[in-house]
């Protein structure tokens, strides 16, 4: 068949309807018209479409094209965000001859045509991302699509189809709808009083929550949580298993070591680590309430002493390996995700806190004095709070703020970190499974892809404060195979821990895989992505 005669049978149903979604909230759009100038109207957004509401074409041919026009109106109050997507799209086509541009007076636009997505199921595929709108703003756009005419074979994509469904949506980050498609169905965990062994997902809200968001997370023997990222200064591939999703929709990831079976996932040979690994929270400072603080200032008072003036140890190891073996990577990774280092005491209606005796930090309150009562023992992915759900007595936000650390203020952090990176917290190992002197042998956080400990027969750090007795401050750990699992508590100044680095992945970066041993996810991003804080 000439090239410049061919004919394409194909199906073409796009736009063909006109829907707009928002995440955070259920409503009713009114439609009105019929064909031209139809209405989509909501208390955000008001989109008209000035031409026709379908394109169907049976027959195209080389240098076939056509196009859809509409206004975009910015009601919400503010700089609003939306996306341009195909929904219910499929996109057989072979080469690619079948493209597309879009532009804009005044808002996105595309310099040149690009080829469509490719996709034979049936999905969602954005056309245009994070897409900036002023309060009161009026944009016009075009979407042109056309088929290329090529001196080059174009004979198989005879009979192909293209097809979907245009939708205006709130924008919704990667991270957001990687988390909603593999987290469909889950479930909130009511019951921390005992571990998970299975594989489960789960999502926690409300109090428990930074924001009052939905923050989903892995619990028990997760398979579907690793993530191949980055390499080490050796030219190693490091791996890493998911936690969750942070609240400002970064990615959290614990370091699992330079293979899935290694069970040596933890950082060495950096500053003062030497070969082995291991390393003290605080080695030359044990003996004051200040040196569970992963920054700290001493003082007389709890404002003092929750004041974050001097680095940790632990803290100036981590950025020395990020440093090493990561900073070639950092444009991927968050800078506004926050690390939670809760000095918070219990109280409901008085400080618990004291500068010398027995004193009880709240992750000791929730996981072992409350351990086995429900209505006490909730962990929290928001800083500061109970296990009652309520905030604790010395912990308004401008002293949470203090245990927030972050390298950018603008998710709320308090700006305090030189390098994104952090640990897990206590809290976090109970979200995902673990219980306090409880062993665990299946938990993820614990295991590597051959059914052994991560870290071998070494235990590892947390950020959370446990408790100070006797002189000594205490901060949780997790243990490797001699406790399979288990959350405890020992002194600040133990050199026989290891340190398993935790950093977040921005909300804009792409994941692709399937998660499993054998087919990590792995990440990309583009020039918006990496210009981002997050």
């Amino acid at each position: 068949m000439d090239a410049k005669k061919k004919y394409l049978i194909i199906g073409i149903v796009a736009m063909l309807l006109v829907t707009i979604g928002f995440s955070a909230a259920y409503w009713t759009a009114q439609i009105m018209g019929d064909g031209k100038d139809m209405v989509v109207e909501t208390d955000e957004l008001k989109i008209i479409f000035t031409d026709q509401t379908s394109i169907t074409e049976d027959t195209v041919v080389p240098n076939w094209e056509t196009s859809k026009e509409f206004t975009v109106e910015n009601r919400s109050g503010g700089d609003y965000y939306f996306d341009i997507l195909i929904e219910n799209f499929i996109n057989t086509f072979e080469t690619d001859s079948l493209q597309y541009r879009i532009t804009s007076d005044n808002g996105y636009s595309m310099s040149n045509f690009e080829p469509i997505p490719k996709s034979k199921t049936s999905s969602t595929t954005k056309l245009a991302d994070n897409i900036k709108i002023e309060d009161k703003v009026i944009q016009k756009y075009k979407i042109e699509f056309k088929y290329l005419d090529s001196t080059d074979p174009q004979t198989e994509d005879q009979g192909k189809t293209l097809k979907g469904n245009l939708k205006i949506d709130k924008h919704k980050s990667s991270s957001l709808a990687f988390f909603e498609d593999k987290f469909n169905g889950a479930k909130k965990r009511e019951d921390f009083s005992t571990i998970v062994s299975d594989s489960s997902k789960y999502y926690e809200d409300g109090n428990y929550t930074e924001n009052g968001n939905k923050v989903y997370y892995y619990a028990g023997n997760a398979q579907d949580n690793w993530v191949q990222f980055g390499e080490n200064a050796n030219g190693e591939k490091l791996y890493w298993r998911i936690i969750r999703m942070n609240e400002d929709e970064s990615i959290r990831l614990l370091y699992a070591g330079s293979s899935p079976t290694a069970s040596d996932a933890y950082i060495k040979s950096s500053g003062n680590i030497g070969s082995d690994g291991f390393l003290a929270y605080n080695k030359d400072n044990s003996n004051n309430t200040a040196y569970v603080g992963f920054m700290y200032s001493t003082g007389s008072t709890l404002a003092d002493i929750r004041g974050n003036g001097t680095p940790s140890p632990i803290k100036t190891e981590l950025e020395t390996w990020y440093t090493s073996n990561l900073q070639s990577y950092d444009k991927y990774i968050s800078k506004t995700a926050i690390y939670c280092n809760d000095r918070s005491t219990y109280g409901e209606s008085s400080s618990e806190w004291k500068s010398s005796g027995t004193m009880y930090y709240n992750g000791y309150r929730k996981f072992n004095t409350n351990k086995s009562d429900n209505t006490k023992n909730h962990p929290s992915f928001k800083c500061g709070v109970g296990g009652d759900g309520k905030a604790n007595f010395d912990s308004p936000d401008a002293e949470r703020k203090k245990d927030m650390f972050s390298v950018s203020e603008a998710s709320g952090g308090n700006g305090n970190l030189t390098k994104p990176i952090g640990l897990i917290t206590a809290d976090e190992v109970v979200f995902a499974g673990g219980f306090y002197r409880t062993t665990n042998s299946d938990a993820y956080y614990y295991r590597n892809s051959s059914g052994g400990s991560a870290t071998g027969t070494n235990w590892w750090w947390t950020m959370s404060p446990s408790y100070f007795y006797s002189g000594s401050a205490r901060v949780f750990f997790v243990y490797g195979s001699g406790n399979a699992g288990q959350l405890v508590s020992t002194n600040v100044d133990d050199t026989s821990g290891v340190v398993r680095p935790v950093i977040s992945l921005k909300s804009c970066v792409k994941l692709s895989g399937s998660g499993i041993p054998d087919d990590p996810y792995t990440v990309t991003s583009d020039s918006t992505c990496d210009a981002l804080e997050n």
